[in-house]
């Protein structure tokens, strides 16, 4: 497997005293590069035992530059972030769609974790990744638990296992910082855990004996259609008190923020979605509701034939014929199946990607605890304006669907217009009169469908 880093902003930061010469980066992944960094096997002649190294294999792919902002100035009251440093990642979309499996759009997986890393940068293009030393497993301690691993290198500094992501540092670096988000089972709430921090200097002074309150926010930013953006999101992660020389792997009970709602797709990004798409979405609906049909099919012949053998002389005559039917219909839907699979796999595989946002990570050192607690305070009452224009336009985009006071859900009615389709399409019905019932039903899902579509903004169906 391999670990693909994305570098998504980096900034002289010249206009702060304390961090001169120095740059700030921010890399977004679906591992952490420094917590997450895996043991490699040791060398053995056995197959089975192969080296191994789980995300070892390294692409480094810069995006964007110069992107960091600096606050000088408070959110809400004057000074009240005035110890804010921001990097900000704007090349990040928020959903993807991996057409290879289905044309469905879902979060970016490489939203797992955030790494923010300050310090002095080997100027660009260069390539470290080969002076990385991998973090090998004794030989002495392999048979113990992974756990109690012991390594054989002698160098396991931060700024070694940056080199595994291409990330190349002049000297000792100032201070990383790792923060893992989490998703619940159903996607729909994500947060923020603390996973490790390394200061070396602190952001707001040099001073080797200053303590500051540490706290970070990761604010995820839609750009609107005026001046300005519009946060989407807010989390945050009180760390406590910090100095010069702080290092800490791994979160503490308390180091996460709250649940926070995943911000759905935006209506534009939807629309887009649902057109690029269209024809995929089709295919994949047309095999789909074949595969409910073999289903349906599979398990009414394993009714009939319980029957059949208890049945009387006549009624078991007429059973049979009936299995007789169903197996051919299986044939027929089972050939239309293959065929529609063979159709899919024809059409543009690239994964598709949806939603561009800004990813903005903020380190706030502060003198108290209560100034924390302040600032905290101030992010959410900036945010709150924005989080409830976008709750409320999310709404608005679920309103935009209802049909006959009940929610419309595109994908739900796709699949009643494909298994109405499939139904008139496959078979013979007994009679006329069942014929016309199932054109009536054709007829009725088609029109639902369409209503959806024309909702988005999208072609109908024809």
């Amino acid at each position: 497997m391999q670990l693909v880093v994305f570098v998504l902003a980096s900034a002289a930061n010249a206009a702060d005293s304390s961090s001169v010469g120095n740059d700030w980066r921010i890399f977004i992944n679906s591992s952490c590069i420094i917590t997450d960094e895996p043991f490699l096997l040791p060398e053995s002649d056995d197959e089975t035992t192969a080296r191994v190294a789980p995300l070892f294999g390294l692409v480094a792919t810069r995006l964007a530059g110069t992107l960091i902002h600096l606050v000088a100035g408070g959110i809400g009251e004057g000074a009240a972030r005035k110890d804010t440093k921001f990097v900000t990642a704007k090349d990040f979309n928020l959903y993807l769609a991996r057409l290879s499996d289905s044309p469905a759009a879902a979060i970016n997986p490489r939203m797992g974790c955030v790494t923010v890393v300050s310090g002095r940068f080997q100027t660009d293009p260069v390539d470290c990744t080969g002076d990385y030393i991998a973090k090998e497993v004794s030989v002495e301690s392999l048979a113990l638990p992974q756990s109690e691993w012991q390594t054989t290198r002698d160098d396991n500094s931060v700024e070694n296992i940056l080199k595994r992501a291409n990330v190349c540092m002049i000297e000792q670096l100032r201070s990383a910082y790792e923060a893992r988000i989490s998703f619940s089972d159903d996607k729909t709430a994500f947060r923020m855990n603390d996973a490790g921090h390394w200061i070396n200097s602190l952001t707001s002074t040099n001073s080797k004996r200053a303590r500051r309150n540490l706290l970070y926010t990761l604010e995820i930013v839609e750009p609107s259609e005026g001046s300005g953006d519009r946060v989407l999101s807010t989390a945050w992660v009180n760390i406590g008190q910090v100095s010069a020389g702080t290092t800490r792997v791994g979160a503490a009970a308390t180091d996460r923020s709250d649940w926070l709602r995943v911000p759905p797709m935006s209506r534009p990004a939807h629309q887009a979605h649902q057109s690029d798409t269209a024809i995929h979405q089709d295919v994949i609906g047309k095999i789909e509701a074949m595969e409910r049909a073999v289903v349906r099919d599979a398990r009414l012949l394993d009714a009939l034939q319980e029957r059949v053998s208890s049945s009387e002389p006549a009624v078991r005559q007429s059973l049979e014929s009936e299995i007789a039917k169903i197996r051919v219909r299986v044939i027929t839907t089972e050939a239309m199946l293959e065929a529609r699979r063979a159709e899919y796999d024809d059409l543009p595989q690239d994964t598709m990607q949806y939603m561009p946002v800004t990813m903005r990570f903020g380190i706030t050192e502060t003198r108290s605890e209560k100034k924390t607690m302040r600032v905290l305070a101030a992010i959410l009452e900036a945010n709150k304006e924005s989080l409830a224009h976008a709750a409320t336009e999310m709404i608005s985009i679920d309103r935009s669907l209802d049909l006959e006071s009940s929610e419309a859900d595109l994908d739900a009615l796709r699949a009643s217009y494909f298994d109405a389709l499939l139904a008139l399409n496959v078979g013979t019905p007994e009679s006329q009169e069942k014929y016309t019932e199932l054109e009536r039903e054709l007829e009725m899902a088609k029109h639902s469908y369409n209503s959806a579509l024309a909702a988005l903004g999208l072609n109908p169906i024809e």
